[in-house]
């Protein structure tokens, strides 16, 4: 990781510590979609897929970039059709477990980021 002054005269980091940095704030958007669903969707789509991601060579951030965007879809997909079961009464049945997943696996993938380990 390296560091270079920008055009303003401020720090930026370079190569690997951009893609950890975007990893960071992958798994934030993540947290966050907890509450912010739509945020969290849209981030993972926009970005955590685009081009660069996928060119990404490190195993570490491929594997968690994978798990993000996994754990992103299948939220996206049981919180549908959780939402179908609400006007039968059962819908909570559906979300409550859904979101302790959901919770669960994005404190797994962070403390293993954190821990520097591939999913």
């Amino acid at each position: 990781m390296t560091e270079a002054a920008g055009a303003n005269g401020s720090l930026a980091l370079e190569g690997e510590g951009q893609e950890t940095l975007r990893s960071w704030r992958a798994y934030a958007a993540l947290a966050l979609g907890a509450v912010l669903f739509v945020f969290t969707i849209w981030y993972q789509v926009y970005g955590d897929t685009r081009i660069d991601a996928l060119g990404w060579s490190d195993p570490l951030l491929q594997s968690h970039r994978q798990w993000r965007v996994r754990t992103a879809f299948l939220f996206l997909v049981w919180s549908i059709l959780a939402g179908f079961c609400v006007p039968f009464g059962f819908g909570w049945l559906v979300f409550v477990p859904l979101w302790l997943w959901f919770v669960y696996r994005v404190t797994k993938g962070m403390i293993l980021f954190g821990m520097r380990r591939v999913i």
